[in-house]
């Protein structure tokens, strides 16, 4: 698959040849049909925040296809159209996530910062992470 990467801070954007990801137990693999380019990308571009790792794929807001379930999804379904966010996870452990307080989740995560985002022909996301 292609995807355009950082390969490390202040690094320009490349197009890159990828192996199609495969996703974790609870996670959706999403065939990306289009991204939208934030200036919080620049962000991961620029490396900005502390703990990026790179490569690293940018962009947090993708519209696509569930293309394929990790091993326990069973509240979606492969074909369904659905849009991943700046929301990208949260670990429903932690005393905010208790409250529903995700946004504020101790180990929130962001698409495109904590793993790789819809800069790509696929990525993977936490099902927390998705909505249709």
């Amino acid at each position: 698959m292609r995807s355009v990467q950082v390969s490390k801070p202040n690094a320009p954007l490349e197009i890159v040849e990828k192996e199609i990801p495969e996703p974790g137990a609870r996670q959706v693999r999403i065939k990306v049909q289009a991204c939208g380019i934030c200036h919080s990308d620049s962000v991961t571009k620029d490396g900005l925040l502390p703990g990026i790792k790179y490569p690293k794929a940018p962009g947090h807001e993708v519209a696509g296809i569930i293309d394929k379930l990790g091993s326990e999804v069973t509240e979606w379904k492969t074909r369904q159209r659905i849009g991943v966010g700046w929301h990208g996870g949260h670990c429903g452990r932690c005393e905010y996530c208790r409250r529903g307080d995700f946004v504020y989740c101790q180990f929130a995560q962001v698409p495109g910062i904590s793993y790789d985002g819809g800069y790509a022909d696929y990525m993977i996301a936490p099902t927390e992470a998705v909505a249709s």
